[in-house]
């Protein structure tokens, strides 16, 4: 019996050693500050090649580096227009010609920094005719849709010519998928429309570049892309906003040096489709310098040609549009830009995050993301 009190004993000793212990470790965890939780912030995306720098952002880091756990949405054009009209998404990554007539009828949002440059083409059969900008009076032009981007673009490079857009072309509207083939069948001359789709109909090698907004005068200088920030965030929560911006264009110039590495990580994360060699040669070609000024300037000058055009109103103010449409942040300049530092890394990256399925995703074939019509935001 006294073996066994003795014993017992023992393990009383010990459970109370541990118990202390234990105590002893817990101490100093229990005095620690807790870790800064970080600020939800929303960000939608249109899952195309162009708008990879949000899920970059997102994948490398950067927008948790500025505080922010970024929670990426898929949807369409309209929907993005109204969840910022609602305060719902804190950004998005969108096309300069598609956000310029809504802020001008009163759409709360701001461009805060150019992404990159040139997505668009008009592109014609290899053997036809057409091979400048100027053989294209008297035409039909296929577009994904009256209002579009692609539209929009070819409005443009048509009236630099000197031609009447309304009298001087007809304009074809396809869906996207059924450009090719009615350019195949005839039923079009030329088609305008947006990468990665010029990308692989030009890689077929059935068709050549007439425009090519990345690389012909004066379109090349442009950035189309720009980040668009609700405007409820940035009078709210101006500091957010700027991390949200600063993300993005922190992805965008990453993108410029590692071209190949996003495209693995946004196909292999499914982000995009496609395969990562065309989607590659698109981030390559796309011209990712990201500039604060240059989507100041891009606004401008989108402006004026919308007015030019008569997309915008002939009354509207295109400098008054610009100090509405653009939203200069603190600390976010491109002084800032020019001052990261530019990683390289290998073609293979394992990825760290992937955006959760949301209601707004379907299991069709993504949209492009210059294919959403202007028309719609004039409701």
């Amino acid at each position: 019996m006294n073996k066994l009190l003795a014993s017992l004993s023992k393990l009383a000793l010990a459970g109370a050693l541990v118990s202390v212990a234990g105590s002893a470790f817990a101490a100093p965890a229990e005095k620690n500050e807790p870790a800064k939780a970080l600020k939800k912030v929303t960000i939608a995306y249109v899952a195309t090649t162009c708008d990879s720098t949000v899920y970059i952002a997102k994948t490398k880091g950067f927008f948790a580096d500025e505080g922010l756990d970024a929670n990426l949405v898929l949807g369409d054009w309209a929907f993005i227009k109204e969840g910022l009209a609602l305060g719902r998404i804190d950004a998005t990554q969108g096309l300069v010609m598609n956000y310029i007539k809504p802020i001008s009828e009163g759409l709360d949002a701001k461009f805060t920094g150019g992404v990159h440059r040139g997505c668009l083409h008009i592109l014609a059969p290899k053997d036809s005719p057409i091979k400048t900008a100027a053989d294209l009076k008297g035409k039909r032009i296929g577009v994904p849709a009256l209002g579009s981007s692609p539209w929009v673009f070819a409005v443009r490079v048509v009236g630099d010519q000197g031609y009447d857009y309304h009298k001087d072309v007809e304009w074809k509207p396809f869906p996207v998928a059924e450009l090719k083939l009615a350019l195949e069948k005839g039923q079009v001359d030329a088609i305008a429309l947006a990468d990665p789709i010029a990308e692989i109909l030009l890689t077929e090698g059935n068709v050549r570049s007439i425009v090519d907004q990345a690389t012909d005068a004066p379109y090349k200088d442009e950035y189309c892309c720009v980040i668009v920030t609700s405007g409820k965030l940035i009078k709210n929560d101006p500091k957010t906003a700027a991390g949200i911006t600063r993300a993005v264009l922190r992805a965008a110039k990453w993108i410029s040096v590692n071209p190949q590495a996003a495209a693995e990580l946004a196909v292999n994360g499914k982000h995009i489709s496609g395969s990562v060699e065309v989607n590659a040669r698109v981030l390559s070609k796309l011209n990712y310098i990201p500039s604060v000024e240059g989507g100041r300037n891009a606004a401008a000058t989108a402006a004026a040609a919308l007015k030019r055009i008569g997309v915008l109103d002939g009354s509207v103010n295109v400098d008054q549009l610009v100090k509405q449409v653009f939203q200069p942040l603190d600390n976010v300049n491109d002084a800032w830009i020019q001052s990261l530092p530019t990683e390289k890394v290998s073609q293979s990256e394992p990825q760290r995050n992937r955006p959760a399925k949301t209601a707004v995703q379907t299991e069709k074939p993504p949209r492009n993301c210059c294919d959403e019509p202007l028309a719609s935001v004039s409701k």
